[in-house]
């Protein structure tokens, strides 16, 4: 999930999200009737609902003395859970993204979690705030690249490794060579690449290893932003932000309008198994791979002791247990892949002509990002500059001149929180 929401509105409660909790025991939308029920927020699509739903359901047939309130949150997840917290009507258990955590955790209690029973050691981390535990993960969100395998073969290029990730620099010469044509007929090589994405599979970072320093504006920053400048230039290999605005890029895809598709997530999954598996193929992002999202389980500071051991009852289950975990993925829909290994053969069921490995080995695979304080309004200051400045966005300055002035503002950013 990139979350749609302004920094202002998300760091606006940071200061006192500790004290937005009901402290009193009661966890308000708490029926009453059941002092071990629980209310649980989430968001997504409507198949995405329906996973989660079926997960709850799974849930309660294998714990009938604990009742499950879903709160389905459609639109503006996290200024909604935002005002909750606020208002002292937190639910018991709410989703959150490892990338929102920071802006959050304060309103959770710490949690137990067994770094053993996950197969990746990001999935482990991913609820980890400053070397505490406040979310338990239940679903990894990894990235891949959907290739139409037709567009290497006309242009003398072999099929990329369903396993080797093609190095960067190759990924841009092979696009390059795929894209022909001009206007309207114009084939591209690629679907618009993401800064954030590409930053880390070219092998650079927003900060250095234990989240203590700027590493943005670096060699491996200004290359990456380079690459995504020059993809969308009249001989670059990507379409521009105006010529994809409102388009499908999965359907672009589909009709052979571009040749590779990254940045490919698993709620795309469904979709992807209904196009010919002679064509199309699932393979490794280019490089280290794209940052990846693992959604967790978090426990409101406002639950009592009996709702807090039903909420963890709850989490654990929906985490580790294969009855919730094997419900992950479908034909009809995939919120992502499983985080324990006993649910992965199940997983990969769900399309088995797709090749869902390649998710499973990015997961294995994903580099843990450092813990930064106010990560949201540091980013989304940083973000906000870099589109309005250089042409990744609406600008026209070099990144080579604006990253490395902007590295400089995010140190200071930083180096104001400790």
């Amino acid at each position: 999930m990139r979350t749609a929401v302004t920094a202002a509105i998300v760091v606006g409660c940071l200061a006192s999200l500790a004290a937005c909790g009901n402290e009193s025991g009661a966890t308000p939308g708490d029926s009453g009737k059941d002092s071990a029920s629980i209310s649980f927020a989430y968001w997504g699509s409507n198949e995405e609902n329906a996973t989660i739903k079926n997960m709850v359901a799974a849930f309660e047939k294998a714990h009938p003395d604990i009742d499950v309130e879903a709160n389905w949150i459609q639109s503006d997840y996290e200024q909604k859970l935002q005002t909750s917290i606020a208002g002292g009507d937190a639910p018991t258990v709410a989703a959150i993204s490892n990338t929102s955590l920071p802006s959050f955790f304060s309103a959770f209690k710490p949690v137990d979690v067994d770094a053993g029973a996950y197969y990746s050691p990001a999935v482990a981390k991913a609820g980890t705030v400053d070397g505490t535990d406040y979310a338990v993960p239940f679903v990894a969100k990894s990235k891949v690249m959907a290739v139409d395998k037709t567009s290497f073969t006309k242009a003398g290029l072999p099929v990329p490794s369903a396993t080797k990730p093609l190095g960067t620099q190759d990924f841009v010469a092979a696009a390059k060579k795929m894209t022909s044509g001009s206007g309207s007929s114009k084939v591209y090589g690629s679907a618009p690449l993401w800064y954030d994405g590409w930053l880390l599979a070219d092998g650079g970072s927003y900060y250095n290893a234990d989240g203590t320093k700027c590493t943005m504006g670096d060699a491996a920053g200004v290359r990456a932003a380079k690459t995504v400048v020059d993809s969308v230039k009249p001989d670059g290999f990507a379409p521009t932000a105006i010529a994809a605005q409102g388009q499908d890029m999965f359907q672009w895809l589909a009709q052979g309008k571009v040749a590779t598709l990254p940045d490919f997530g698993p709620w795309n999954i469904a979709k992807f198994a209904a196009l010919d598996p002679a064509r199309f193929a699932l393979v490794p992002m280019p490089g280290r791979g794209e940052p990846m999202e693992v959604d967790g389980l978090g426990i409101s500071k406002s639950a009592n002791a009996e709702q807090t051991k039903s909420a963890q009852t709850f989490t654990r289950f929906m985490s580790t247990d294969p009855a919730a975990q094997n419900l992950l993925a479908s034909k009809e829909s995939a919120l992502g892949v499983p985080v324990v290994k006993d649910s992965l053969a199940a997983f990969k069921s769900a399309a088995p002509q797709a090749g869902l490995q390649v998710f499973v080995d990015a997961v294995e695979r994903a580099v843990t990002t450092p813990y930064v304080k106010n990560k949201v309004q540091i980013e989304s200051t940083f973000s906000t500059a870099l589109n309005s400045r250089t042409a990744i966005g609406t600008g026209h300055e070099d990144p080579a001149t604006v990253l490395p002035q902007l590295e400089a503002e995010c140190q200071k950013m930083l180096d104001a929180t400790k």
